[in-house]
Order: structure tokens, then C-alpha cells, then sequence
């Protein structure tokens, strides 16, 4: 089995509204939805201590935000969880963050360039 390198890639469009750590885990975990990850991942990737992640991350699952996924190495695993509403729909907030943000720096680096948009013709 291949192993993935896995970055914090600073994009936080929940920790941006709300400046916490939960949302910091709730950017993450939905940025790098499929995979599960165990608390001393979490804490190392996002970075966040993982004293406080032992007192968020069972609240979150309590909510049904995310959900344990069984061990890796006698350590147990969490990643959102599909099948919650709420999660479903902080999921599709925030990519359509990302997008947006990515659509507003390509035309952004287009004014800064002077390059025309893609189907527009200069006279």
C-alpha cells in the first residue's frame, strides 16, 4: 500500500468565520475527506495539541460531525461523516469557499497580467 503525503494546505474557510480549533479540525478533515486520521495526525498536521483534540474530537462525534473509523495500530481513526446533514453541508461550504477564492485569484493574476479571459478577444 502506497502511502500519501498529507499538508495542511492553510486553506480554513470555517476557522476564517468562526477562529477556533474546531473549525481549524473541521477544514482539515473535510479538505482531506476520504481519509481518517488518528488524533496524533490531526495534532501533527493542523497543528493543534492533542490534549485539546482528546476533549473536541469525541464532542464532534457525539454531534455526528465525524465519525471513529477503527484502528490504525491500536489507535483509533475519525473522518467527517457523510451521512450527517450538517456535515454535509459545512463540507459543501467550504469547498465552495476554496473554489470561489481560487476563481477571484485566477482573475485576480488575469488583471495583474493584463491577459484576457479565456473567450474574449482583444480588438
Amino acid at each position: 500500500m502506497e502511502s500519501a503525503t498529507i499538508y495542511d494546505v492553510g486553506a480554513r474557510p470555517l476557522e476564517d468565520i468562526f477562529g477556533n480549533a474546531i473549525a481549524r479540525v473541521l477544514d482539515f478533515l473535510i479538505i482531506n475527506e476520504p481519509f481518517d486520521y488518528s488524533l496524533g495526525e490531526i495534532s501533527q498536521i493542523v497543528p493543534i495539541p492533542i490534549a485539546s483534540l482528546r476533549k473536541m474530537i469525541p464532542a464532534l462525534v457525539e454531534k455526528g460531525l465525524l465519525e471513529e473509523m477503527g484502528k490504525k495500530s491500536e489507535t483509533k481513526t475519525f473522518k467527517l461523516n457523510e451521512k450527517s446533514d450538517l456535515a454535509r453541508s459545512l463540507r459543501q461550504y467550504v469547498l465552495a469557499k476554496i473554489n470561489n477564492d481560487i476563481e477571484r485569484e485566477k482573475f485576480s493574476r488575469r488583471i495583474k497580467a493584463k491577459v484576457p479571459a479565456q473567450g474574449i478577444k482583444n480588438n
